[in-house]
């Protein structure tokens, strides 16, 4: 993030009666663990998907992106909700081998910075298990008043349709043209825009964001 972007940040961040944050990639590190998740995956189902292009969908729901691939690749006898299945067991196998996603700290301390002065809120593309067991396991899940998730009936669009963070925000009583959202997907960002928030904070441009901090140490060797 530059200078200039961090200092309108600052200047949205007091004027704000809500914040509301994505999880994978935004309050939480676990892209590179939801990779290895998807490429099992689709290496078992027969589907390509190269790491670029998994960035790419960043922010939609799973199956979603499995419907996607299917027609893109015509590989029509796949079932998408059964390729989730399949996407959630592996993710599973990952964690039982001691594969975890850490905290992204620049994001979590603004929402410990907001804690008990504003309602924060997460919104999700992932399974609600998922989420609630990530945040508890960093210990942050106390920071958030509440949690929607895409697989919840409540939300009838997944990113970038805005209505996750449409009832994130009518959860926490706040109009959304007060809230500021915060994204780390081009998928996320444009659900924040359609929802009409009053700021829409792309995490990856922050200075400390994890890819930026691997970025910089590796044009160090």
């Amino acid at each position: 993030m530059t200078c200039k972007e961090f200092e309108i940040l600052e200047n949205y961040l007091p004027k704000a009666k809500a914040l509301i944050f994505d999880c994978d990639g935004t309050l939480l590190d676990t892209m590179p663990i939801y990779y290895e998740s998807w490429s099992r995956t689709c290496d078992e189902v027969g589907l390509h998907f190269p790491i670029d292009r998994f960035y790419d969908t960043a922010g939609m729901q799973v199956v979603d992106i499995f419907k996607l691939l299917i027609e893109e690749q015509q590989k029509h006898h796949l079932c998408p909700m059964e390729c989730e299945k399949k996407k959630k067991n592996h993710h599973a196998d990952i964690e039982k081998e001691g594969k975890r996603a850490g905290p992204v700290d620049v994001v979590v301390e603004i929402a410990k910075r907001y804690k008990g002065k504003i309602p924060l809120a997460v919104a999700s593309s992932g399974w609600r298990d998922h989420v609630i067991t990530g945040l508890e396991r960093v210990g942050i899940l106390s920071l958030f008043d509440t949690i929607v998730t895409a697989d919840e009936d409540e939300v009838a669009r997944g990113k970038p349709h805005p209505d996750i963070f449409l009832v994130a925000a009518k959860r926490l009583n706040v109009d959304p043209q007060h809230c500021v959202g915060f994204e780390d997907a081009d998928f996320g960002i444009q659900a924040l825009t359609s929802a009409k928030y009053l700021y829409s904070c792309d995490v990856r441009k922050m200075f400390n964001y994890p890819r930026n901090i691997e970025k910089r140490m590796a044009e160090k060797k």
